[in-house]
């Protein structure tokens, strides 16, 4: 069953404190090194100096250093969440660093209607809440410029794991909204549909994904 919006953001507004903590200290406990997913992510951008980038559910802004360090402080970077404790957060790395390009928009993505001219939109762990996703990619392609991507890191459900294992990190996840139905999409066939140049790769033994295309011509 589909987890409820209202329930998401409460678990994140919850445990926003706490995010951080969870993704650079315990996850790569497991194994799950969610920073080094976004770094390669960002690679698929090919971004360069004075480029524009929008990070739907951008969380505390943990890919916004890797973002600028592509783009300077002659490009801009939007960052979009539907927590405002998360966005308040992100709001304290992006104050700490002095950076003057982070914009940051307290919204549903799917929602947010993203303006034209973007260089590159990056989302990771957020496109298996949505409902209408499909929507949100048809939005992100028509604000992209001509050759400029999308990329889409998140979960599925690993076809080789013991159903044991995977109900049991379900339920480690699940203080941030995580259920089963989270990783049954079909988020990476849209991709492949509405983009070009599509790139697809699997990692943590198929639990999460990484997924590319460009704006088509």
């Amino acid at each position: 069953m589909q987890i409820s919006k209202r329930k998401v953001e409460d678990a994140y507004q919850k445990n926003a404190r706490y995010y951080d903590l969870a993704v650079k200290v315990l996850y790569p406990l497991i194994g799950l090194k969610i920073n080094r997913y976004r770094k390669k992510a960002i690679e698929y951008l090919n971004l360069k100096p004075g480029d524009c980038v929008v990070d739907l559910g951008c969380g505390t802004g943990l890919a916004f250093p890797l973002i600028i360090d592509k783009i300077g402080p002659g490009g801009k970077l939007i960052g979009v969440d539907i927590s405002s404790e998360m966005l308040s957060v992100a709001a304290d790395r992006v104050n700490s660093a002095h950076w003057k390009n982070v914009e940051l928009i307290h919204s549903d993505i799917e929602q947010y209607n993203i303006p034209s001219g973007i260089n590159g939109v990056i989302s990771t762990g957020v496109f298996g809440y949505l409902t209408e996703r499909e929507k949100l990619l048809k939005n992100i392609s028509e604000s992209l410029v001509e050759g400029a991507s999308v990329v889409i890191v998140d979960g599925k459900r690993p076809q080789k794991w013991p159903s044991f294992l995977f109900r049991l990190f379900v339920t480690l996840s699940s203080p941030y909204g995580l259920t089963e139905t989270y990783f049954d999409n079909s988020t990476p066939e849209l991709v492949s549909r509405l983009f070009n140049n599509v790139t697809f790769e699997d990692i943590y033994g198929g639990l999460i994904y990484i997924s590319s295309g460009e704006k088509h011509d």
